[in-house]
C-alpha cells in the first residue's frame, strides 16, 4: 500500500511539472487523520539510570491533528497539535503507547489546472508515554507530507517519512523511530 500511495503521488508530481508555486486556495485551517506503521528501535543508547535490553517496536500508528496556516490560506507558516497512537502485538507483546506534540511547518502550495499539491515539511515536539506502565519521554520527529486536494477543501495525504527520537525519564534510555502513513484530511477557514 506503502509503495502504490507513493507512486501516486508521484506521477500526479511528475504530471505537474509545469506547476507553478503560488499561494493556496484552500482554507488555513485544517483537520487531518492519518493510518500507518511505527519501527522503534530501542538500542542499548542511555543518558542515565540503568540500560535498558535492545529491542525493537513495531506498531499501527493511527494519528489526529489539527493547525492553522498563519497566511490565512493552506500554506506557508503553520502551527498544529497532533495526537498519535502505536499500538503492537510484535516483538514486545500486546502494547500500546501515545504521543502528544506541537507541530511546527512550512507549507509549499503547486498548481497545475484544477489540482493543487501541497508539499509539507514539518517538525514535532511533545511528549511521549506507554499506556501501562510509568515510561513516559520528549519526543522530537521531522518529516514531510504530502496533500493532494481532490476538491475544495478535501484531501489526501502521504507521509512517506518521519524521522524521531525519545528519550525516557525513568530509564534514560532513548529510541529511534521511522514512521509512515497515509490518510485524508479537510482545509477550511474561508
Amino acid at each position: 500500500m506503502k509503495k502504490a500511495t507513493a507512486v501516486a503521488f508521484s506521477a500526479v508530481l511528475f504530471a505537474a511539472v509545469p506547476a507553478r508555486a503560488e499561494g493556496s486556495a484552500q482554507g488555513p485551517a485544517y483537520g487531518q487523520g492519518t493510518v500507518g506503521l511505527s519501527f522503534w528501535d530501542f538500542p542499548h543508547i542511555q543518558i542515565f539510570g540503568p540500560v535498558a535490553t535492545s529491542y525493537s517496536w513495531t506498531g499501527f500508528n493511527p494519528t489526529i491533528e489539527f493547525g492553522y496556516h498563519f497566511q490565512g490560506r493552506h500554506d506557508g507558516i503553520m502551527l498544529g497539535i497532533r495526537q498519535g497512537f502505536s499500538i503492537t502485538a510484535i516483538n514486545v507483546g500486546p502494547r500500546a503507547a501515545g504521543t502528544t506534540s506541537a507541530r511546527l511547518g512550512y507549507d509549499f502550495a503547486f498548481k497545475a489546472g484544477s489540482f493543487e499539491l501541497n508539499v509539507d515539511p514539518f517538525a514535532t515536539i511533545g511528549a511521549g508515554y506507554v499506556f501501562d506502565g510509568p515510561s513516559a519521554g520528549i519526543e522530537t520527529t521531522g518529516g514531510i507530507d504530502v496533500k493532494l486536494f481532490l476538491t475544495k477543501g478535501f484531501y489526501v495525504v502521504a507521509r512517506p517519512a518521519e524521522l524521531g527520537i525519545q528519550c525516557f525519564h525513568d530509564s534514560g534510555n532513548c529510541a529511534f523511530a521511522y514512521l509512515a502513513g497515509a490518510g485524508a484530511g479537510f482545509a477550511f477557514g474561508n
